[in-house]
């Protein structure tokens, strides 16, 4: 195969790739819309709310060590295809369910579990084979088209949930999900995911023992200059940030009195958001501070969490707070896309083809592990404390914890260079 040749089917593999996301992502997020909806309608609890999401989190954070472990071992390919087929004979069968019995609380518990366990092992395979399906140079670029179209599918998911749930019945929620990761299923089969990748080293041990793998995958990340700090950093910024996940509906529909369709309004402007900065970062070159870049989302996330508070402490008529939180909402998905496009394009280029998987699934179980407790301990609090109060003093300790966590003095761009040099020369080293 040519490099002209590599190069279009790459292109091929990044239509396919965004597309999937796109469609799996849009059936997420009305999916999810609907659900929310549902249980704060049926219940009037941030803590029934919370635990919704904690039955969406705990796998997550419990498999993705095993997650990357297994995309290291297995072929890629195979393990994102059979995780989103389960999702989607998941959805089917909870449809036909919920058409015979209805719908209950437990139901959807069980369901946000089992779909959990499934996107870890998706989620974890997709995200390590990015650098394997396109070349080096465009990584930024699939990234931000990847959330480019994330981005939309997270605009138009709220809008669409909104009307749907006026309009259709909870189970066809269902079946749209179903339909959704169908057709992500059928994108994901016709990418090439052994396009670019890396010869393994001769001293790499395929069949070594799971809890042998895990800890060198451990080692690696303790032994690398940037990625340890953000993992910690992103642990407590995970913790804080569950106080807008579980607050800012609660705060919207039973605080506020808004509506399905003036909440998925709100909901949608992060979307727009991520969508206007990830477009963006496209088009333009390569961070080339990119620990600079991820600091300053992170400090501007913590303002705009505190602006959150204003319409609990000063009174606005429905317009006005809908269109207030839909501003903060847009700045709120723009400072996400410019703390995850760095620091994804900077765990693609530094990490090995073989290590890819235990990284990004260590990760994963870091940046969510400490999220469980703050959904329980924030739905908790949302209903007995003043919630203004809550997004204050959050704020501040995110702020604080970004700025300690990533002081130049621990963290910068010249170590995250480095790395990057470092693994450029182990690859022609091995070539």
């Amino acid at each position: 195969m040519t490099d002209q040749q590599r190069l279009q089917k790459a292109t091929r593999n990044l239509f396919f790739f965004t597309g999937g996301e796109f469609i799996g992502t849009i059936g997420a997020h009305i999916f999810m819309f609907g659900i929310s909806f549902f249980v704060l309608t049926l219940t009037g609890s941030a803590s029934s709310f919370a635990l919704t999401f904690l039955c969406s989190m705990v796998p997550r954070i419990i498999l993705s060590p095993i997650a990357g472990h297994i995309v290291d071992r297995l072929p890629r390919k195979k393990v994102v295809v059979t995780a989103h087929a389960l999702m989607t004979m998941t959805m089917l069968l909870v449809f036909f369910y919920t058409l015979s019995y209805g719908l209950s609380m437990p139901v959807i518990y069980i369901t946000a579990f089992l779909l959990a366990v499934f996107a870890t092992f998706a989620g974890i395979g997709l995200t390590a084979s990015i650098a394997s399906f396109v070349d080096g140079p465009r990584i930024q670029r699939a990234v931000s088209l990847t959330q480019s179209s994330t981005s939309l599918a997270t605009i138009l998911g709220p809008v669409i949930g909104g009307i749907m749930y006026g309009f259709l019945s909870i189970e066809m929620f269902f079946l749209v999900h179903a339909t959704a990761y169908a057709i992500a299923l059928l994108c994901e089969i016709n990418i090439d995911f052994s396009l670019y990748k890396e010869e393994l080293p001769e001293d790499t041990q395929q069949n070594e023992p799971m809890i042998t793998s895990l800890k060198a995958g451990i080692a690696f990340v303790k032994g690398h200059r940037v990625l340890l700090p953000i993992m910690l950093v992103a642990l407590w910024v995970n913790f804080f940030f569950m106080a807008a996940v579980v607050g800012l509906p609660y705060i919207i529909i039973e605080v506020l009195g808004a509506t399905s369709s003036q909440f998925g309004l709100v909901e949608a402007m992060i979307g727009a958001g991520t969508l206007a900065l990830s477009v963006f970062l496209s088009i333009r070159k390569e961070f080339q501070k990119p620990i600079r870049t991820m600091r300053f989302g992170m400090i501007s996330i913590g303002f705009l969490f505190a602006l959150l508070a204003l319409p609990l402490m000063i009174s606005m008529g429905s317009p006005t707070f809908i269109i207030y939180y839909m501003a903060v909402n847009f700045l709120f998905g723009a400072a996400m896309i410019i703390i995850n496009t760095p620091i994804l394009v900077l765990m693609q280029k530094t990490t090995p083809e073989h290590y890819r998987g235990r990284v990004f699934g260590l990760l994963e179980m870091v940046a969510s592990g400490i999220s469980p407790i703050g959904l329980v301990l924030f739905g908790f609090l949302y209903d007995i404390v003043s919630p203004a109060l809550i997004i204050l003093i959050t704020a501040v300790l995110l702020i604080g914890v970004t700025v300690i966590g990533l002081r130049p003095s621990k963290v910068d761009d010249e170590a995250a260079a480095e790395e990057v040099v470092e693994e450029k020369s182990v690859k022609v080293a091995e070539a």
